[in-house]
């Protein structure tokens, strides 16, 4: 073998390597993240998040700084206390967003752009967001349900309202739509795997379109407005599908950057909800313990199914 081919077979080798690396790369980091929102505070639950990289959002509440007596007005002060109490270091870094609802979210869903309501809703989303970015520059801020999701309007002229908040979008940094269940009256899979594939891949491609990393909200629990099952647990079988079909699902090749699961059972246990104090009544354990042991669980299918 002459040393001239002896080179470039080496050279070969080395370059299909050096590919092979880089796709490995690109592969592992391609890995959705795994993050949570829940009221858990043990040192167990602490280590757990920890040791298994798993990235806390933390957030502010509209109750705790919209105005009580003018509408689409806030408090400065009182979002800024909020903002504190949240990220105590000016310096901090994480994720959060923003939890602002009714009824000036269903305005920017529904009402038309020329409308006082969208413009009033639109000005209050963008002053609200100008000020916590300002007061911890270093987190990562974005609006709960922001870009929109659906369950029976998966259509074009649907999900092309993102246009209508497009500022509040480009000005965010990051997106947290959310993808709850609300159905499972015959079949869980018939009912809900198309529907997660759907906004799924949607809030890929506009989370593309603004170059924004995506990070959809998920729960253990069906949503609260569905009659009889609302509140109740998702089985860990149908949470399992749940998971791995909005992990999978892709638009022209990339995933969701990562998914959130929001869960607060703490606050809804304090408030007596009876689905959540029936599920506890069975337990022989303390409530904190019985909390942490299920979050935990429902991370690690989480952290199993990217």
């Amino acid at each position: 073998m002459s040393k001239l081919l002896s080179n470039s077979i080496l050279c070969f080798v080395f370059l299909i390597g050096a590919i092979h690396i880089s796709a490995q790369k690109k592969a592992k980091k391609a890995v959705p993240e795994v993050l949570i929102a829940s009221g858990n505070k043990s040192v167990e639950y602490k280590k757990f998040i920890s040791d298994n990289n798993i990235k806390l959002v933390s957030f502010v509440n509209d109750r705790q700084f919209l105005d009580e007596k003018k509408e689409f007005a806030f408090n400065p002060e009182h979002l800024r206390e909020q903002v504190r109490l949240a990220y105590p270091d000016p310096k901090a870094k994480g994720m959060a967003y923003i939890d602002l609802e009714y009824p000036y979210l269903e305005y920017l869903i529904n009402e038309d752009v020329s409308s006082d309501n969208f413009k009033k809703s639109l000005k209050l989303f963008l002053d609200v967001l100008k000020l916590v970015k300002a007061e911890r520059p270093g987190v990562k801020w974005g609006y709960y349900y922001i870009p929109f999701t659906t369950y029976w309007e998966r259509k074009t002229d649907f999900f092309e309202r993102h246009k209508k908040v497009q500022e509040i979008i480009n000005n965010s940094d990051v997106l947290f739509p959310s993808i709850y269940i609300f159905y499972n009256n015959a079949d869980f899979d018939s009912e809900n795997i198309d529907y997660l594939k759907d906004n799924t891949r949607e809030m890929i491609r506009i989370g593309q379109l603004y170059n924004k990393k995506v990070y959809p909200f998920i729960m253990s629990r069906y949503h609260p407005s569905t009659a009889k099952i609302g509140n109740g647990r998702i089985s860990t079988e149908n949470f399992r599908t749940y998971v791995s079909e909005m992990m999978k699902t892709n638009y022209k090749g990339k995933k969701v950057d990562g998914i959130v699961l929001w869960n607060f059972d703490d606050y809804s246990y304090r408030i007596k909800e009876p689905k959540i104090h029936e599920e506890f009544s069975k337990s022989k354990i303390n409530f904190d313990k019985f909390y942490d042991d299920y979050i935990m669980s429902l991370l690690n299918i989480m952290l199993k199914e990217r």
